[in-house]
């Protein structure tokens, strides 16, 4: 085998064995997400009629609105140009809202994979840790410890693969799928927008071929199809060499 096919050969190894989506999707602090975090301070800066600088936090976030929650985005500007506060306030919940649904809904596609649907259990809680607040006000203490209880489940229905085999646990898909659907249909009717008809089904907007963006298909993929462009290339120029010799 030349050199340059065996080097290749190698980097094609490596990126098939690579967790791609480190690259592709960060997730830094699993227990966090930036665009929940961003509330608090939106929030605090609207108590204080700063509204320049609510604005400047809702637009270092425009792709988020623009991609997955253009009608709260609406609803917000709007809100933020009448300078009504609590409308404003109300809108960033609905997207938080709408974000929970999403973090939920890929976590159930990517079930098999623990490592993905953890990371996106972890978002999706991260982000409820910010409205639990307004779910005590508006339904209890009670209804908002019955949610983090429904995220222990589904955490612990995920199973465990383990390492080489030992620690692990079996998946359940089924407890997994009700404490979904539990968590969902208990905050999706606390914050909606006025006449809004959404029932918590989130909608897969931000997918391409079937496959979700930030997921380990996709992205293997692409690694592949760059791989086998690359045997080719280096191909086409070894004949080329053959050929002038």
């Amino acid at each position: 085998m030349r050199k340059p096919l065996f080097i290749t050969v190698i980097a094609f190894l490596f990126l098939l064995t690579t967790p791609l989506p480190a690259f592709a999707y960060s997730y830094g602090d699993p227990g966090k997400e930036a665009f929940a975090e961003a509330y608090k301070q939106f929030e605090e800066q609207l108590d204080q009629n700063d509204y320049t600088l609510a604005k400047e936090t809702i637009d270092a976030y425009d792709k988020e609105f623009t991609l997955y929650f253009p009608e709260a985005k609406e609803k917000i500007d709007a809100s933020l140009a009448k300078e009504d506060a609590d409308a404003a306030k109300q809108a960033y919940r609905v997207a938080l809202r709408q974000n929970i649904e999403r973090r939920l809904h890929f976590a159930q596609e990517q079930f098999d994979d623990f490592g993905q649907a953890k990371l996106l259990l972890a978002k999706a809680r991260g982000t409820y840790d910010v409205l639990a607040p307004y779910v005590k006000e508006s339904d209890g203490a009670k209804t908002s410890d019955s949610l983090y209880t429904a995220f222990d489940d589904s955490l612990a229905a995920l199973g465990n693969p383990g390492l080489f085999g030992v620690g692990k646990k079996a998946s359940d898909r089924k407890t997994f799928d009700q404490n979904i659907k539990q968590i969902e249909d208990t905050v999706t009717p606390l914050f909606v927008l006025p006449g809004e008809e959404k029932t918590g089904v989130f909608d897969e907007e931000d997918s391409i071929f079937g496959q979700s963006f930030g997921t380990d298909d996709i992205w293997k993929t692409v690694a592949i199809s760059l791989v086998i462009i690359l045997i080719v290339i280096v191909i086409i120029g070894q004949r080329k060499k053959r050929r002038a010799q």
